[in-house]
């Protein structure tokens, strides 16, 4: 990978009107960047990984052959298997919840009532999901 251009950086960011906290944590994050050799491939899944596990999206890809399709609201019903999407929740929630495994256990004034079938931990039983941040088991 080229180096860094720091000038080229900070115009980027002064025309984009990027706020002084944000520019600041870019700039902490490639002074780091610039100091790892890595090859242009290595460096997009790099980039690619650091994203979404910084936004606590998973990153782990299914082991089995399951096909998943968007959940709709009114197609989804008590006993289907559902999916939390990899980006559904940040934060906290997003550790615990994003890309886990589920039953529909129930619905609840649009909520998605699920129980955990993904032997992972925690065990949860009982969460509430909107629909659009689910994938359905097909």
């Amino acid at each position: 990978m080229p180096k860094v251009d720091f000038e080229w950086v900070r115009a980027q960011m002064q025309e984009a009107k990027v706020r002084i906290g944000t520019g600041k944590a870019v700039l902490k994050l490639l002074e780091t960047w610039n100091d790892i050799p890595v090859s242009d491939k290595a460096a997009k899944d790099a980039v690619e990984i650091f994203s979404n596990l910084a936004l606590t999206r998973t990153i782990v890809q299914d082991k089995d052959d399951d096909v998943w399709i968007e959940a709709r609201p009114g197609a989804l019903s008590v006993g289907d298997i559902v999916k939390v999407r990899h980006d559904a929740y940040e934060g906290e929630p997003g550790v615990i919840h994003n890309g886990r495994k589920g039953k529909i256990t129930g619905i609840r004034y649009g909520d998605i009532v699920i129980r955990t079938v993904d032997d992972k931990v925690p065990f949860i039983d009982g969460a509430h999901h909107s629909p659009h941040k689910l994938l359905k088991k097909v």
